[in-house]
């Protein structure tokens, strides 16, 4: 809102709450008319929402850094021996950036003489334990050779295809390792930005369709963003942004005997009601809509942003931003601006059941196995932890350090913050089904992780209740 609209705004004797300063209303005389119509002189966020039915605009916005647009690419050996290259280029570069110096080809560690101090960046193609010391065994590679690396004591968990820094001494046609560098993100500090409060939710794995979906939370949640709810409205009315993290329906077939448990048995059905809701999401507020496993797309990752042949409504809302899994953006508020990387976590159950102190998957293990896909800076480091589409271009890879890396899947809620990067994994909106509970999985249902953008603080709210509170489980203090 403009100075010369808040003048206006004064000089009808309507005092203005700094809730909505950063709102620009696009029909002012509407507003004023709504207004006195109803005897009005003090507008808020909540009096906003309920009188005024014109278009808005604000200066939040949404820049794409990384967005996988739709190409497809053949499953041929040129095909994935050129996206490993990428990858390991990519990768590469980075830990370049980090340390350069002394670094040497895999092919020239081998012509070099025995106990020469030696350091590679290479890619991990194998990873076993000797059966007889327990040493770690390392089958590495790069673009000129190959070779193996033994480490004799690490507290690193390295896993197959990630690229790392090895330092060590050559002996016996092998590099026994003394320092390993993973890749990392860099240190983000925290600082508090010069802006007001503002606040981006986080919401995946809805279900829509399922029979066993929360319909009465997500209601509640639909009429707490619109200011109709008490609790924490001094939040809902300062969202800018909601990340619908994939899972949006529940799907068609993706389970055994799933058909028993829909309540929406097409997928356009499913779409269709899901817009239902997401349309009384007030228009100001810019939502991030990507899919996951359940939804009308493959399951190969990147996945392209939704059909319309199947999400067709969902094109409709004004305020939705359609974007491909993962996906990495710059949200912007008042000249702010917070680097998001979005990913629905498909890979995330693989090093849960590869790494067995991680095998309960709660919020601490997510958390664990999220920090790894950083430190690998890859969203799926080791293949076969998720279905891949081999294209020129690895989408899954980290270039840019996050402010914020959003995941869901689990069916687990999470905040927390490694080296300054704020960690979430949304819960979902759908009681146990038969498929979890023969693995013993409980979900978090009905929980919402929110940052605000200011200074990256996070809470988690409940819905599933008889009123809206504070979720403390899952949640780690900074």
């Amino acid at each position: 809102m403009n100075e010369n609209q808040l003048n206006i705004l004064f000089s009808n004797g309507i005092l203005v709450d700094s809730s909505i300063k950063d709102i620009n209303i696009l029909d002012l005389d509407l507003l004023i008319k709504s207004l006195k119509g109803k005897n009005i002189t003090f507008l808020d966020m909540d009096t906003f929402h309920k009188v005024y039915s014109g278009e808005t605009a604000d200066d939040s916005s949404v820049e794409i850094v990384k967005n996988y647009e739709g190409e497809i690419s053949e499953s041929k050996p040129v095909n994935w021996v050129n996206y490993f290259n990428d990858r390991f280029s990519r990768i590469k570069n980075i830990l370049i950036m980090k340390d350069r110096s002394g670094l040497m080809s895999l092919s020239n560690i081998k012509n070099m003489p025995q106990s020469s101090d030696v350091k590679t960046i290479a890619m991990v193609s194998s990873v076993s334990v000797s059966p007889i010391k327990k040493y770690t065994i390392l089958d590495i590679e790069d673009n000129t050779g190959t070779y193996k690396a033994i480490i004799t004591n690490s507290n690193q968990e390295i896993l197959e295809d990630q690229v790392i820094t090895i330092t060590g001494r050559k002996y016996n046609d092998a590099i026994f390792v003394k320092d390993i560098v993973l890749p990392d993100i860099q240190m983000k500090e925290k600082t508090k930005q010069e802006m007001d409060d503002a606040f981006i939710l986080f919401i995946s794995d809805i279900h829509i369709g399922s029979r066993l979906f929360v319909a009465e939370a997500f209601e509640k949640f639909i009429k707490w963003i619109n200011g109709d709810i008490l609790e924490y409205s001094n939040i809902a009315k300062l969202v800018k942004f909601i990340v619908l993290n994939g899972d949006l329906i529940d799907g068609i077939g993706v389970y055994p005997d799933q058909e028993k448990e829909l309540g929406i048995k097409d997928l356009k059905g499913q779409y269709d009601k899901l817009y239902e809701y997401l349309d009384r999401i007030p228009k100001h507020i810019k939502i991030l809509i990507s899919q996951g496993n359940h939804d009308a797309t493959h399951i190969a990752e990147p996945q392209p942003k939704l059909d319309r042949s199947f999400a067709g409504s969902l094109y409709n809302l004004k305020n939705g931003i359609f974007l491909s899994n993962p996906y990495q953006v710059n949200l912007t508020v008042s000249k702010t601006k917070i680097n998001l990387l979005s990913y629905h976590g498909f890979s995330i159950p693989y090093y849960a059941n590869k790494i067995p102190k991680y095998s309960k998957m709660d919020a601490e293990d997510i958390e664990s196995i999220m920090k790894i896909m950083l430190k690998s800076r890859h969203l799926a480091p080791s293949h076969g932890s998720t279905q891949l589409m081999p294209l020129p271009m690895d989408y899954l890879v980290i270039d840019e350090t996050p402010d914020i890396f959003a995941t869901g899947h689990i069916h687990k809620t999470l905040a927390s913050i490694y080296k300054g990067t704020v960690l979430i994994n949304s819960s979902c909106w759908q009681h146990q089904t038969s498929y979890q509970k023969k693995y013993g999985m409980v979900p978090d249902v009905a929980k919402i992780p929110i940052v605000n953008l200011r200074d990256k603080s996070f809470q988690i709210l409940d819905f599933l209740g008889d009123k809206v509170q504070i979720y403390k489980k899952g949640l780690k203090e900074v």
